[in-house]
């Protein structure tokens, strides 16, 4: 990438780092034996893999035997929606989520064949009322599947406070923690969940790694056979310099949180005054306890496209919303949940801040948006 180009789309991915780069490359030169294959070059991997598991479970307080490795949060969301469904369909065939999901929560939920899914609405700030969750639970409700953090708007859900409501009627509780993980405690002890959603590529490790924790009891069934890796949960040949770069990010990731969150935060907000103070009509989208990294701004004047394309030209790099979603020429889900119209929503551009960012680039963008906002009027 271009040095002089603003990278402002760390929602979507955020850049390797380095240290992170180092720990993988053995793993791909040199170290390449099978982690199943029982000769030295395969017990190699494996203690890699063995080693780089500890370090994860330490991080979000489980056992090892708790963390599967996945190809990363699509497919440890796939695996908790119909794996628990169709471990617990006799049980009950009740679900209940939000309307603000990642596509990789819904579109499984839609998927399901005589289930039926209850979607909370959240309120103008993207968080959702818990009175109303405990009102939803019913005796045939078997999973309660809720977002830690969004990733279009950064709000924060009380996944402790859900958990224990769930946990009294007897409902096991998944969160999707990509965002979360990198500025938020996810330690299982504290946050109370039965299974949780995390990856690398969100906290400056590669792509195509993730993990799915799955509590010690917790009925569900695989999502991939073939093979006995992951505790016979997840068939196929572990992937193993993802799995040491993943951990290496998370070592690097619980050194340094605190300090990139202050960081981080200071950026948006000098980010959001600074749009403000210029223009006048525009409006922060969400609000509320939300995430250190996220700004999402309508911008009335002017639509997401022509914006995001004009900023990619000017040499910065901004987003409509979830990566995944991002081709889609429907209006945000997650910004009409909150109450936006479709216009609004198609007038709103993303921006996620990272630790690499600056506060020159801060400075430069703001300069860069008034110049285009102005051109448009």
């Amino acid at each position: 990438m271009n040095k002089n180009y603003i990278y402002f789309d760390n929602s979507a991915t955020t850049k390797i780092d380095q240290r992170v780069i180092d720990v993988m490359i053995p793993h791909i030169k040199t170290l390449y034996g099978n982690p199943s294959s029982l000769h030295m070059e395969g017990q190699k991997a494996r203690r890699v893999i063995d080693t780089s598991r500890e370090i994860i479970a330490s991080y979000i307080g489980s056992d090892i035997q708790e963390i599967i490795f996945t190809s990363g949060g699509t497919e440890s969301n796939n695996t908790v929606i119909n794996g628990v469904a169709h471990a617990l369909n006799k049980k009950g065939k009740h679900i209940i989520t939000t309307s603000i999901e990642h596509d990789s929560i819904l579109q499984p939920l839609e998927n399901l064949k005589g289930f039926d899914i209850t979607y909370l609405k959240p309120s103008k700030t993207g968080h959702i009322d818990l009175d109303d969750l405990k009102s939803k639970i019913r005796d045939d409700t078997i999973l309660i599947s809720i977002a830690y953090a969004n990733s279009e708007i950064g709000s924060i859900q009380n996944i402790p406070k859900i958990a224990e409501i769930a946990h009294e009627k007897g409902v096991l509780v998944h969160t999707d923690a990509m965002q979360a993980a990198k500025y938020r405690d996810i330690n299982i002890q504290n946050i109370g969940v039965d299974l949780m959603t995390f990856g690398a590529h969100k906290i400056n490790g590669p792509k195509g790694i993730g993990a799915l924790f799955i509590k010690r009891g917790t009925m569900i069934k695989p999502l991939i056979y073939g093979g006995s890796q992951e505790y016979r949960f997840r068939g196929g040949t572990e992937n193993t310099p993802l799995i040491a770069g993943f951990a290496k990010a998370v070592e690097l990731l619980q050194n340094e949180k605190m300090v990139r969150a202050k960081y981080v935060e200071s950026l948006r907000d000098m980010f959001e005054s600074g749009l403000q103070n210029y223009l006048k009509d525009i409006k922060i989208n969400g609000g509320g306890e939300r995430l250190e990294s996220i700004s999402n701004i309508y911008f009335r004047n002017i639509s997401t496209e022509t914006m995001i394309i004009n900023l990619d030209m000017k040499g910065v790099a901004a987003s409509a919303g979830s990566a995944c979603s991002s081709l889609s020429l429907e209006p945000s889900h997650v910004l009409t949940s909150i109450g936006l119209s479709k216009d609004e929503a198609k007038h709103s551009v993303r921006f996620s801040f990272g630790h690499e960012n600056t506060k020159f680039e801060i400075e430069k963008c703001i300069k860069i948006i008034r110049k285009i906002y102005g051109n448009q009027l």
